[in-house]
């Protein structure tokens, strides 16, 4: 999960973004994926769309209103690069962390909206 800051306050969130025009969600997951972490994977190893949900928030200068769908991937490299992300997402990422399910349940920190709860369904058929 990858920790911003929105309305002055840190908070942790997944990665994100928007389709371009002519591109499939996979496609765009992927894309995302490698913008905003570095992380390359193929379209055809994501499982899901796992959950998806419209979403409305502010970050940035931006008010946004979006669909979003969660995938879930296995990597072989957890190494984590901003090298690819846009000034405003590095303007407002405070840095990044791989979390146990675990640590995700008992933190006290700001978790954005239901993403326990959707990370805990997606993983509960593999633990």
């Amino acid at each position: 999960m990858r920790q911003t800051r929105r309305a002055g306050c840190p908070l942790l969130g997944h990665d994100r973004g928007g389709l371009e025009s002519g591109e499939s969600e996979r496609d765009a997951a992927v894309r995302e994926l490698w913008e905003e972490t570095g992380i390359r994977v193929d379209p055809n190893d994501l499982r899901g769309p796992l959950a998806s949900e419209f979403v409305e928030f502010a970050w940035a200068l931006y008010d946004i209103e979006q669909h979003q769908s969660y995938y879930l991937v296995d990597v072989e490299s957890t190494a984590v690069t901003f090298a690819h992300l846009e000034e405003v997402e590095t303007a407002t990422t405070l840095g990044y962390r791989w979390w146990s399910l675990d640590d995700l349940r008992d933190t006290t920190e700001h978790v954005l909206d239901n993403q326990r709860e959707i990370i805990e369904n997606s993983l509960a058929d593999l633990i």
